[in-house]
């Protein structure tokens, strides 16, 4: 059995019995002392951890006596300074001896009892998204080749002669065969001047 408690700010691990040096109390010698900040508890193989210190849980002493520790030497120097401090210390403490170690009753107060986890139920897999059909890309349309027969006749006029559209357009208007006309303008091509000729002379 055995308990680790805090006393003046440091932590010791008591036993029944066990003589032990802490910082020094103000207290008698003879006087008993109780340390109720335990941190940890062991009896008979259970060992209780507090959280921060053991609710009901207690280590008992009693003062032996005060003493001083071993002589430690400080010594103090500055270069080029003619500085120099030597310095002894003694530290002084209380040796105590256990006494009794209280064990806490029942359970720890604020523990909980550990519920078993659920058992983890099985992640619903995604939804498999539908596998889409590729579209049939609409094939394109075949050319149709336009015959000559088929053109406007304005636009086979100006094709096979050289004539503006403006004339070639008002020739197909009056129905004037674009043969039989001469033309005024550069090497030969047919105005429209032209085409307002003959349709004056078609109509005389």
């Amino acid at each position: 059995m055995y308990a680790i408690f805090r006393a003046q700010g440091k932590q010791f691990r008591a036993e029944p019995d066990l003589r032990l040096k802490i910082p020094t109390l103000d207290a008698e010698p003879g006087d008993r002392v109780t340390f109720d900040e335990v941190l940890l508890a062991e009896k008979d193989g259970e060992v209780r951890v507090g959280t921060p210190s053991l609710d009901g849980a207690a280590v008992a002493a009693e003062i032996v006596g005060h003493g001083k520790g071993d002589k430690i030497i400080v010594y103090k120097m500055k270069r080029r300074k003619g500085y120099r401090r030597k310095q002894g210390h003694r530290q002084g403490y209380t040796e105590i001896r256990i006494v009794e170690i209280s064990f806490p009753k029942g359970r720890k107060k604020g523990a909980a009892k550990a519920e078993p986890k659920p058992a983890e139920e099985p992640a619903a897999e995604a939804p498999k998204a539908k596998a889409e059909k590729p579209k049939a890309e609409a094939a394109p349309e075949p050319a149709v080749e336009k015959t000559p027969g088929e053109q406007p006749v304005a636009e086979a006029a100006a094709v096979e002669l050289d004539i503006t559209p403006a004339a070639a357009e008002l020739a197909a208007e009056h129905g004037i065969d674009l043969a039989t006309i001469e033309g005024t303008g550069k090497d030969g091509r047919i105005l429209k001047s032209d085409i307002d000729r003959a349709i004056k002379e078609k109509d005389a």
